[in-house]
């Protein structure tokens, strides 16, 4: 059995090194097979901590101007929109980046709510709450300067693994899963169960998923074909591109809901999702790589999963 080896949670790494530059701690290492949102964040913390000093410490340091380059990363710049407001006010601070970045929709999102919490803010719990606001709420009543522990594998990177072997059938085994996670993304069992047949197994290694070949694209089984699903994507829109490709080659069609936030990511996810192109969108490549697409723009990928085409190539 293939064993996969994902990153570790850009969503969950990114708050806790949020949560130890508030709270003046030494920021966790970054190294070259974390997602490259994660060393942005970091570097960008790291050269505010240097040039300004640590907030509510008393230790303040007369830097001059700082222009931080945040490339493409949406979560970099809606936290430190609100950590420089809150921590840093009144200090000559450029944020800027690609020009996808500064093109992005400027209204609040779950990351703008995530970083008032952990600055502090008062935000009353919602029925209907995001799961990114929830893993927010529980990093932060439980932070502690090293919570190296709480680094989870990525559901998120996860999806198009769930792909490859909902279209193929197969047998892989994705290490550090755990059926306990608090990211959202873990539905991404669920969803693949359900509507495609992909049956996940936690083990003390990770999450085996399997498929029989003969229900694959590939197979002699033509059941799904020309059904319908609907999925609600409010609480998980990084799963789309991976689930509307899986739906297109197996042939079924899909009614999405809640996709309306798609079109603000890296790149408008809905129109290259049907028009099968990357646009530099590191979701959207690995997801046409596992459809079985020719994908030429993969410098992308390393944003959330930079050992994801070794990974593929081996297979």
């Amino acid at each position: 059995m293939v064993k996969v080896q994902l990153p570790i949670s850009k969503s969950i790494a990114n708050r806790i090194l949020l949560l130890q530059a508030i709270h003046g701690d030494p920021l966790m290492r970054v190294s070259s097979d974390m997602p490259d949102d994660v060393v942005v964040l970091h570097d960008a913390l790291e050269k505010i901590r240097e040039m300004y000093g640590t907030p509510f410490s008393g230790v303040s340091k007369d830097g001059g101007e700082l222009t931080l380059y945040l490339k493409n990363c949406g979560t970099a710049l809606r936290f430190l929109q609100v950590h420089l407001a809150r921590c840093y006010p009144g200090k000559p601070i450029t944020l800027t980046g690609d020009q996808r970045l500064m093109e992005r929709d400027g209204a609040p999102t779950t990351q703008t709510t995530s970083a008032l919490l952990m600055h502090g803010e008062s935000i009353p719990v919602s029925d209907k709450e995001s799961p990114y606001i929830t893993m927010t709420r529980r990093l932060t009543e439980n932070y502690r300067p090293n919570m190296a522990d709480q680094l989870e594998r990525d559901w998120s990177a996860a999806a198009f693994w769930y792909e490859y072997i909902a279209i193929y059938g197969g047998e892989l085994l994705l290490e550090g899963l755990t059926a306990d996670s608090i990211q959202g993304d873990r539905v991404v069992a669920e969803l693949f169960a359900v509507h495609f047949g992909v049956q996940t197994v936690f083990t003390k290694e990770g999450a085996r998923i399997t498929k029989d070949q003969l229900q694959s694209r590939e197979g002699q089984s033509q059941s799904r074909k020309g059904q319908e699903i609907a999925v609600d994507f409010t609480s998980c829109p990084d799963l789309y591109p991976a689930i509307a490709l899986t739906c297109e080659r197996l042939g079924i069609r899909l009614h999405a809901t809640g996709t309306e936030r798609l079109r603000h990511k890296e790149c408008d996810r809905l129109e290259a999702v049907r028009l099968h192109e990357t646009r530099h969108d590191h979701r959207m490549a690995m997801a046409l790589l596992a459809a079985g697409f020719t994908v030429n723009d993969t410098e992308c990928i390393g944003k959330s999963y930079p050992m994801f085409l070794d990974q593929w190539r081996m297979l």
